[in-house]
């Protein structure tokens, strides 16, 4: 999988890949992420990539030239299956969008900054838009980094452990259910005896009644109507 992201702030985007499983699934080629600099490719000879809305209103937004121009480039040199833009206005992320997405070859995601993008951008290039949740940031950047974490750790190879994925919150419409590890007892607070007894069968039972258990606690929503 190849995940290009267009910012105007690259280095918001080092430390997010630099480490763990980021940058175990690069390293092993499961996944490439190439970060670039919008700033690169605007013409303005102040290196703006910014300007004032018509119509007027606070805020700037993002000009359309350096945007197009650097869209244009990378789709030249490969297909892609989306064109994503992050934006608090898009379809909220969840975990079937990041099965999706995981599914996919290449990806591209545009950061957005100020008051947005060009409306242009959207109408012409963006095949997608997604949400991290109903609030607001300074940028894309994080949202982006959220949206990478979440859709490479499902590719194939990716985590040490192929199920560990599949049993995450979310894969099913529950949450997961509690987890423990040793000691068995810590000054009292001890482990639920089913999961040290070795019957498999009755702790994966166990496991699924917390699940839907904290879901209806929790996450009612997540809920049909059936357990």
């Amino acid at each position: 999988m190849r995940i290009d992201i267009l910012t105007i702030l690259p280095k918001l985007l080092e430390g997010p890949f630099a480490d763990s499983i980021m940058k175990r699934a690069v390293e092993k080629s499961h996944a490439e992420i190439h970060i670039h600099d919008i700033r690169e490719y605007t013409t303005d000879k102040h290196n703006k990539v910014d300007d004032y809305a018509f119509g007027g209103g606070a805020g700037m937004v993002m000009t359309i030239q350096p945007i197009a121009d650097l869209i244009d480039k990378l789709q030249q040199e490969r297909a892609y299956d989306e064109v994503i833009y992050l934006t608090p206005d898009g379809e909220q992320l969840n975990q079937s969008i990041c099965n999706q997405l995981s599914l996919k070859g290449n990806l591209m995601m545009l950061c957005g900054h100020y008051k947005g993008v060009d409306q242009r951008v959207r109408d012409m290039y963006i095949t997608r838009e997604i949400s991290i949740g109903d609030y607001v940031l300074s940028g894309g950047e994080l949202a982006a980094a959220v949206l990478t974490d979440a859709i490479i750790r499902l590719v194939p190879g990716v985590l040490n452990d192929e199920t560990s994925a599949l049993s995450d919150s979310f894969q099913d419409h529950l949450l997961a259910p509690p987890v423990y590890t040793r000691p068995a007892d810590y000054k009292g607070n001890k482990v639920p005896d089913i999961l040290t007894g070795g019957n498999l069968k009755a702790i994966d039972q166990w496991r699924h009644e917390q699940s839907v258990e904290r879901t209806k606690q929790r996450r009612p929503d997540l809920l049909s109507g059936e357990e």
